[in-house]
């Protein structure tokens, strides 16, 4: 889940993402992450980045230590990408764990390999949170790369515990709702919930649940949910006997195939 987001984080906010990591050069745009060898091995990367001077920036997440077996699969990757494509390409790891000197090398005679090691720890929550804060009551807009680091607050350093964490960014999204679009909004809201379902626990999803409803997240979530529940009473009542296709597509003013393909597209039939 933790991966998903991060990659959901990439896809949308890459050109602020690799900078606030340290990563030199300026994203030109999104690059394949797959590759096939002799159509026997498959080689999936999390995520490429086709940089302006024509190098590619080989993106990792990894939420664990780095094993020697990561690098060699990193550099597999990299090997097949730079053959398939014709590029030189330059791997990154954007490392969520504690290990405060992560594996970045494989020592060999006449093939060194390394890796640059992106330490998401090295940031401290706290001190981000306080910084955006300030500025919002300032009434200052936030950047993309800020509100990157409002999604990524979950994975940083710091004494603020987890649940603050996540309300307090929400509350910084909320802040910034009116002057971003809809689908910015929602695909924020979607990083951030991934990754405080992996970082909450029971007790604490409980304290943060009526702060989600309250997002444009939530809100859809409540609609898709209470959608869901009409069509499948209607469902139960024709399936009952109680009425007819015809006349439960027609209570939802549609037509009998296009009720049917609702039906089918929530998985109901």
């Amino acid at each position: 889940m933790e991966d998903r987001a991060l990659k959901d984080a990439a896809r949308f906010m890459g050109a602020e993402l690799l900078p606030l990591l340290g990563v030199e050069g300026t994203v030109k745009g999104i690059a394949p992450t797959e590759a096939v060898f002799l159509e026997v091995k498959d080689y999936l990367a999390d995520f490429n980045y086709e940089m302006s001077d024509g190098i590619w920036t080989h993106l990792e997440f990894e939420s664990d230590g780095l094993s020697e077996e990561d690098l060699r699969r990193f550099r597999a990757c990299e090997a097949v990408i730079s053959y398939k494509y014709k590029v030189e390409v330059s791997t990154y790891v954007l490392c969520t764990s504690r290990a405060k000197v992560p594996k970045s090398s494989l020592t060999q005679k006449m093939n060194p390999y390394r890796v640059g090691v992106l330490r998401m720890k090295d940031y401290n929550a706290d001190e981000v949170i306080r910084a955006l804060e300030e500025k919002q009551r300032e009434g200052k807009d936030l950047e993309r790369g800020e509100l990157l680091e409002v999604l990524l607050i979950s994975l940083m350093d710091g004494e603020m515990s987890q649940a603050v964490r996540i309300k307090k960014s929400l509350r910084i999204l909320r802040r910034e709702q009116g002057k971003l679009e809809a689908g910015e909004v929602l695909s924020m809201e979607s990083v951030l919930y991934a990754l405080a379902m992996k970082v909450l626990n029971e007790k604490e999803i409980r304290e943060v649940k009526e702060m989600m409803r309250m997002t444009l997240l939530g809100q859809l979530l409540m609609e898709d949910g209470m959608e869901l529940g009409e069509f499948k009473t209607m469902l139960e009542l024709v399936q009952d006997g109680v009425l007819t296709m015809a006349e439960a597509a027609a209570r939802k003013h549609m037509s009998v195939e296009e009720f049917q393909r609702k039906i089918q597209e929530l998985n109901l039939g």
